[in-house]
């Protein structure tokens, strides 16, 4: 046997998959013109009268170079009479001058090719299509299934209308493009496990073609996908940074971040390496620290691990960072650092004089952001010109982006201390629950203040003439009138670009007096943090976390306050530009990047209008936690989407425990914050929460999320606010619909499932 389709069908039928009958003749018996006595193939008399195929197995064919794709004959549905003939057809194939011609341009010597001829019994299949286990447009971790009714040829060579499935075998949800759902959910999963099966068998990139029969999968060959190899893939992940950017960003964001990123991590190698040769050999890695694809953000992980290489004690720091950030999948290493050692040792000095000093440079980081804030607001108008926006806008990214590198040394200095604590805790015989409940109780203030302020302001409005109730709700938007929903989103409506969001939240916070009541109390009596007596090595780290936790809390309030500024900045010069008639209305900027925004390009209108519809587009993709591309990463471009998330069955759950407590209700599911449902009384559950989140938080009973880790904005929160919570939970919003009736405890981490809801 020399035909490597022959050879796979063979290995597939001995590791137990559903292969329909077959028999192979071989090349030497075909040479010549002649042709075997067919009625001793097995297959002929396992499979009696019925129809067969008759298909090409060339020693070339399917190989990890070549596939030879649509150059030798098959035969489909051919009787038994008539096999003779079409194995002759078949094996001529091999002598096509179209076979010759490839094989030349593959650098194959064409008379060394020999060909073997499989027949095979003809499946009658409802469903029939290729599986590709991973997207070959370069796509690795999703596979497609392209199926249709009928016989696969009609996938193949386009004679009905197919539909495509895209899953993600990393998060396990799929979308479909076509017309007709032609698949269900059992069948998807079913062709999604059968062909991970053959991959272990035969290779990790394969081109799959299946049959479905009375409910049973038939493998009819596989091959491998020629186009890939996956030597150097790019990573997307979007641990953490999903908290800051849930769900689509608009083009501004995107492009914002790009710049903020770059800046941040080119100046945190720079405080630390101080070696500018150095430095610029890595000049790619800082420009490229986030990706997106389909409108939404992610790390390029591998970056991520390059730059952290950088740092002294490397290898115990990424482990440290790893779990504070949720990363889940822990063996991406990215490329090695080559640092001279004089640089290296150097870069030791400076790492542990930045970790001491990130407390002081935090609060000159504090004292400089709010100089410069103030200095936005009293220079600010609307009427400035397009020219005196940008020059603003210059000097605002210049004074603080390009010093907001210390936030990141402060998280190191967060994340170090509380992982030495969560060590001195675990060595002094703590359970992993008394070590979260130590850890959770180290409590921020600073983040609180916009909530505490709001419920006080709702709890006190009956009081209030009209004219006081103006002034306090000025006053708010002052000082936290950027902090809201998906804050770090430029696209974002606030208190302070749409005030009468203000009053919408007072009026939600108002309409349930009872729980306005115990917020304000609990709110009162704000004393988190009591987590009893310990040893003085023991305080001193837990006062070192808080410090860091704390500060990082503080640059996060002043970082949506940033972010405020560029938004009022690019909404002036919206307002400008549809006023003029260039853009359709103010909030078309957002489709922009930052350059675009304050040089129009010829034809800004066509290309809002092109970015509208491609967005359309991605607001109905699932989100990937997780992309790995073959090299660069792209966009998707379908006619239609249907999304799928796959729900499983389980009853219970289990996550890391923040906040402390129980809870028991109606669960309600959040996957777009801007649509979200009246919570009050409910339990919260989403993929992430973002700092904005407070406000929804404060009026849930508890709070459960997919992502998230002990230093998450849902678990400082969610103990501010004294409602229980659990974060890091796997397959969350697989299992939990809205309307389930759950339990959660938030002291064990355990979710309970006690009543789910119908299906509508």
């Amino acid at each position: 046997m020399t035909g490597q389709k022959a050879i796979n069908l063979e290995r597939l039928q001995k590791a137990g998959i559903h292969v329909p009958a077959f028999s192979v003749i071989g090349h030497d018996e075909l040479q010549g013109g002649g042709c075997p006595d067919l009625a001793r193939l097995p297959v002929l008399r396992e499979a009696g009268d019925g129809l067969f195929a008759v298909r090409s197995a060339a020693s070339v064919e399917d190989s990890d170079s070549a596939s030879f794709a649509g150059q030798f004959r098959t035969f489909l549905n051919v009787g038994r009479d008539e096999i003779e003939e079409k194995v002759r057809q078949c094996f001529a194939s091999l002598h096509a001058a179209g076979v010759r011609e490839y094989a030349e341009q593959n650098g194959i010597p064409s008379d060394g090719l020999r060909m073997d001829v499989i027949v095979q019994r003809m499946v009658n299949p409802e469903l029939a299509g290729v599986i590709f286990t991973s997207n070959p447009q370069g796509l690795l971790n999703e596979s497609v299934i392209t199926v249709a009714r009928g016989v696969g040829e009609n996938v193949v060579s386009e004679k009905t209308e197919a539909t495509s499935y895209y899953y993600s075998t990393t998060d396990r949800v799929y979308y479909y493009d076509g017309r007709e759902n032609l698949l269900s959910e059992e069948l998807v999963e079913a062709l999604i496990d059968v062909s991970q099966r053959i991959r272990k068998i035969l290779g990790e990139f394969l081109d799959i073609e299946f049959a479905v029969e009375k409910g049973v999968i038939y493998i009819l060959q596989a091959r491998r996908i020629t186009t890939l190899t996956g030597d150097s893939p790019l990573i997307l992940d979007n641990s953490n940074i999903v908290e800051s950017y849930p769900g689509v960003s608009l083009p501004l964001t995107v492009s914002f971040v790009h710049t903020v990123y770059a800046g941040v991590f080119r100046g945190v190698c720079r405080r630390i390496v101080r070696n500018r040769r150095v430095i610029d050999r890595q000049s790619d890695v800082y420009n490229n620290m986030v990706g997106h694809a389909n409108g939404r953000l992610y790390y390029k992980i591998s970056n991520w691990y390059t730059v952290l290489k950088f740092l002294p004690f490397s290898k115990r720091i990424i482990p440290v960072w790893q779990e504070m950030l949720g990363v889940k999948v822990k063996n991406d290493t990215g490329e090695d650092v080559s640092v001279p050692w004089r640089v290296r040792a150097m870069s030791y000095v400076h790492f542990f004089a930045g970790l001491l000093r990130a407390p002081a440079n935090m609060q000159r980081l504090d004292r400089n952001f709010h100089a410069v804030n103030d200095d936005f607001y009293r220079r600010y108008s609307e009427s400035m010109t397009v020219g005196e926006l940008c020059a603003i806008y210059g000097e605002i990214r210049e004074k603080l982006f390009g010093v907001w590198d210390v936030t990141l040394l402060n998280d190191m200095y967060a994340f170090v201390f509380t992982a030495l604590l969560k060590s001195r805790l675990k060595k002094r015989g703590k359970t992993d629950d008394q070590i979260n409940e130590f850890i959770s109780g180290i409590s921020d203030i600073e983040s609180m203040k916009p909530v505490k302020r709001l419920i006080d302001i709702a709890y006190h409005r009956e009081d209030m003439s009209d004219d006081e109730y103006e002034s306090v709700r000025s006053e708010y938007i002052r000082l936290y009138g950027d902090r809201t929903l998906e804050e770090l989103k430029l696209e974002s409506r606030t208190f302070r670009t749409s005030p009468e969001l203000f009053d919408e939240r007072i009026a939600f916070y108002r309409a349930d007096q009872e729980r306005l009541r115990t917020l304000y109390a609990d709110l009162q009596r704000h004393g988190a943090g009591r987590n009893g007596r310990e040893d003085l090595w023991t305080n001193f780290l837990r006062k070192r976390a808080a410090l860091g936790i704390r500060n990082r809390e503080i640059s996060r309030l002043n970082r949506s306050r940033a972010y405020g500024i560029v938004r009022q900045i690019v909404l002036s010069v919206g307002r400008q530009a549809a006023q003029k008639g260039i853009i359709g209305e103010p909030r078309d900027v957002f489709y922009l990047t930052v350059d675009e925004v304050f040089d129009m390009p010829a034809g800004v209108r066509e290309l809002i209008r092109q970015r509208k519809e491609q967005y359309a587009l991605f607001f109905r993709l699932p989100a990937y936690s997780r992309l790995i591309f073959e090299s660069a990463e792209f966009d998707k471009n379908h006619a239609s989407v249907n999304s799928f998330r796959k729900h499983l069955s389980g009853d219970r759950l289990s996550g890391t425990p923040c906040s402390f407590g129980t809870a028991e209700g109606e669960a309600c599911v959040i996957t777009d914050v801007s649509a979200a449902a009246d919570i009050r009384g409910k339990i919260l559950v989403t993929r992430m929460t973002d700092p904005g989140w407070v406000f929804l938080l404060a009026a849930a009973k508890g709070v459960i999320s997919e992502k998230g880790s002990l230093l998450s904005h849902t678990a400082i929160i969610s103990r501010e606010l004294k409602i229980p919570s659990v974060v890091g939970v796997e397959g969350l919003l697989d299992t939990v619909r809205s309307g389930d009736m759950i339990r959660m405890d938030g002291r064990t981490g355990v979710i309970e499932i006690l009543r789910k809801e119908r299906k509508k």
